[in-house]
């Protein structure tokens, strides 16, 4: 056991050991190279910044010094001295020496043939008219030449000292005419103090260059050996010369430095012209040992923190290697506890010792479990009535979905809950006392509950679960819906019932009518017969009740047969009449007064006059009962019939240009506003068992809409309801 222990632990050291250090090497040099890029970058971007300020700031004033020189030349008393005596110029140049030592090197004024008519350098004699700077400026042009040094002229610094010329013409203000020139030699070293003396930390500074590489101004102090190299080489010029502006990783940066960052721009002017072929640009540099420190002191934290986090990940390794080899032994062990019925674990196959072969024995017995599991589940849940499994301790251990959406939840919800904290205090005889009963007597056990969350009947049958030593360890709850089959055996129980009632009533109906016939033919013999006339009413009023009461047969006949015959055209006020006889005793002994408000001449409609007075019938009693039980001493029922134009087309095909409707409205209870959209409904009802079914009003709606009419209630609790009934007439 301790060879296997050693192999896993070193396999699996060595796996991630060797898969983690490239990956740390490969983030340290990744963070190392994005970190230099991004340095680089951003160091360029500022160098190049710094090289655009200065150079147009020694655009600035360069232009300066040409304003101060054109001012000069603009003064009346120099253009007096040059048109006429010339000695005191001189004591006029020395004086604007005087004034801008810093700036200038010498002044030289010529005449308008290029004679020298004055200089502060007694050195500068002779004509200067086949000088550049002297023909442009003759032409009236301001320009300044290239950068030049003489033969040992150093700054201050150490460097060799470069100079620039600018020229400028002398006008005279009254004529216009150029009648001398002015030369004023730029010192190199007071660019360098004035304008180009930037320094970036150490030893980042500016230089002024000019497009040969040469390096006109530098604020270094150089060292006596480092003079012959401060000069940018040609590649590196090659490589900014096209470019206004920008940066670059120079080969040399004019200090004998390597790989150095550079930032350059161009020197532009526009008051005054360039002479000679050399552009001028601002050079800025730095010193790559200072430039690149803060990426080699991230480089060396980097690296120091990669040799911590190896470490420490080494250790962390070595230790969850010894921690995962040391329970192998035991892992056989829980693998069959587990295959005992515990599904929640699965173990990956990572290898092929005794470790993948267990796991692998164990996935392919978990899987035909889990299989069977599901099957079972799928099963257990497709059933549609409420089904529920208790253990001894009233706790439940699996419900079905029915059963969970019957109290608004989830069956994984309900595990583990008592089924106290499932029903309410008043549902406790189906969910607690069946279960109890059970336990009790470890028998099946059934009953016929009623639900209150649905208002239905439920049959529940409670099962018990028994050990292998036959004690109770749970129990199954079933319970199922048998509210609809509780209807429909109502519902059949009634129709046989009205079936009986009819079958009797058509009997008596045909034993009455006879004897009838008969007292009707003599009561009119004795009409025909009698002149007394008090004997004559007498037996006129008993041929008109014997009359009536034959009609009554004749419609109680017509209804009991529940007639399937066609439709035909029907006046909808003798509808009404013919049904209110049959309910005339009622109304009467009830103390109820009918009152019709029909309109006269309506149009016919097209119906089954026995199913539109079962409709008229059914209304009526529901109209009787509500007005006896308010108990109101005005007890009243009005009957209205009217016709009106509609363009619904109710549920038939096409429109009806006219309705008939009838409206019969009741004083009584009136109807619940919770109650009003259900009273269409099969089998609602508010009645007491036995005094109604609730399909009454059910089926008139089925009348009234196979009839493409409409029909619907009215109702305002306490002041009684009323029934519209619409339905097309014959056009």
């Amino acid at each position: 056991m301790s060879r296997i222990r050693l192999d896993i632990k070193l396999k699996l050291f060595s796996i991630i050991f060797f898969i983690g250090i490239p990956f740390l090497i490969i983030a340290i040099a990744i963070t190392y190279f994005t970190g230099s890029r991004d340095l680089k970058a951003t160091i360029g971007s500022r160098f190049k910044e710094t090289a655009e300020q200065t150079a147009s700031k020694t655009s600035f004033f360069v232009e300066r010094e040409l304003q101060k020189l054109q001012t000069l030349s603009a003064a009346p008393k120099l253009i007096n001295y040059i048109k006429g005596d010339s000695s005191g110029l001189l004591s006029m140049l020395n004086q604007f020496m005087a004034n801008n030592k810093d700036e200038y090197k010498r002044i030289l004024i010529t005449d308008n043939k290029g004679r020298v008519a004055a200089s502060t350098d007694n050195k500068e004699k002779g004509s200067f008219k086949d000088k550049d700077w002297w023909k442009g400026a003759s032409n009236g042009t301001a320009n300044i030449g290239d950068f030049y040094t003489t033969y040992g002229s150093y700054t201050s610094t150490g460097s060799v000292e470069y100079f620039a010329d600018i020229a400028v013409p002398i006008i005279d203000g009254k004529s216009k005419e150029i009648v001398g020139v002015i030369k004023g030699t730029l010192s190199g070293e007071w660019l360098t103090i004035t304008v180009v003396n930037t320094w970036i930390g150490q030893s980042g500074h500016t230089m002024l260059i000019t497009d040969d590489g040469s390096v006109a101004v530098c604020p270094l102090e150089l060292a006596e050996g480092d003079k012959d190299i401060h000069k940018i080489s040609d590649s590196v010029m090659k490589n900014l010369l096209p470019h206004k502006s920008g940066w670059r990783i120079a080969e040399d940066n004019g200090h004998g430095a390597k790989d150095a960052i550079v930032g350059f721009a161009a020197i532009e002017f526009s008051k005054i012209s360039k002479l000679g072929k050399w552009e001028w640009f601002i050079f800025v540099t730095q010193d790559p040992a200072e430039t690149y420190a803060p990426l080699y002191s991230t480089l060396w934290s980097i690296f120091i923190f990669g040799l911590i986090l190896t470490g420490v990940f080494s250790a962390v390794v070595y230790a969850a290697a010894y921690e995962i080899a040391k329970p192998i032994a035991k892992l056989k062990k829980g693998a069959d506890i587990i295959a005992g019925g515990n599904l929640d674990i699965s173990l990956p196959v990572s290898s092929d010792d005794e470790t993948g072969q267990l796991t692998r024995s164990f996935n392919q017995m978990v899987a035909v479990i889990r299989k069977m599991n599901k099957e079972w589940d799928n099963t257990f849940n497709s059933i549609t009535d409420l089904v529920v499994i208790y253990d001894k301790d009233y706790k439940i251990i699996k419900a079905n979905k029915a059963f969970a959406k019957r109290f608004n939840t989830t069956p994984d919800k309900l595990i583990g809950r008592e089924c106290s904290e499932i029903f309410p205090k008043q549902d406790m005889s189906w969910g607690i006392c069946s279960y109890v009963k059970t336990m009790e007597t470890k028998d099946v056990f059934q009953e016929e509950v009623y639900d209150p969350n649905t208002g239905g009947s439920l049959m529940v049958t409670v099962s018990p679960l028994l050990d292998e030593n036959g004690e109770f360890i749970g129990a199954v709850l079933v319970a199922k819906d048998i509210t609809e089959y509780k209807k429909l055996q109502a519902q059949l129980l009634h129709t046989e019932k009205l079936a009986a009632v009819g079958e009797l009533a058509s009997g008596v109906a045909h034993e009455l009518n006879n004897p009838l016939c008969g007292i009707m033919g003599f009561t009119e013999l004795l009409l025909q017969k009698e002149q007394d006339k008090n004997k004559k009413d007498i037996f006129a009023k008993m041929f008109r009740e014997s009359l009536r009461a034959q009609k009554i047969i004749q419609n109680l006949l017509y209804f009991v047969r529940a007639s399937k015959e066609e439709k035909t055209p029907i006046e909808v006020n003798k509808l009404i009449l013919d049904t209110l006889e049959l309910k005339e005793h009622e109304f009467r002994t009830g103390g109820i007064n009918v009152i019709n408000k029909f309109t006269e001449s309506l149009p016919k409609i097209n119906g089954n006059f026995a199913q539109l007075q079962q409709v008229i019938l059914n209304i009526l009693n529901n109209a009787q009962m509500a007005i006896l039980a308010d108990n109101k001493d005005k007890k009243e029922m009005v009957i209205k019939t009217g016709l009106k134009t509609n363009n619904d087309k109710g549920s038939g095909e096409q429109p009806f240009a006219s309705i008939v409707e009838i409206l019969i409205k009741d004083n009584g209870t009136g109807i619940p506003p919770e109650h009003l959209s259900k009273i269409f409904n099969p089998f609602f009802t508010t009645k007491e068992p036995g005094k109604g079914t609730g399909l009454g009003l059910s089926i008139s709606y089925s009348i009234i809409k196979e009839h493409n009419g409409k029909i619907y209630a009215v109702s305002k609790l306490g002041e009684g309801a009323a029934f519209h009934i619409e339905l097309p007439a014959i056009i």
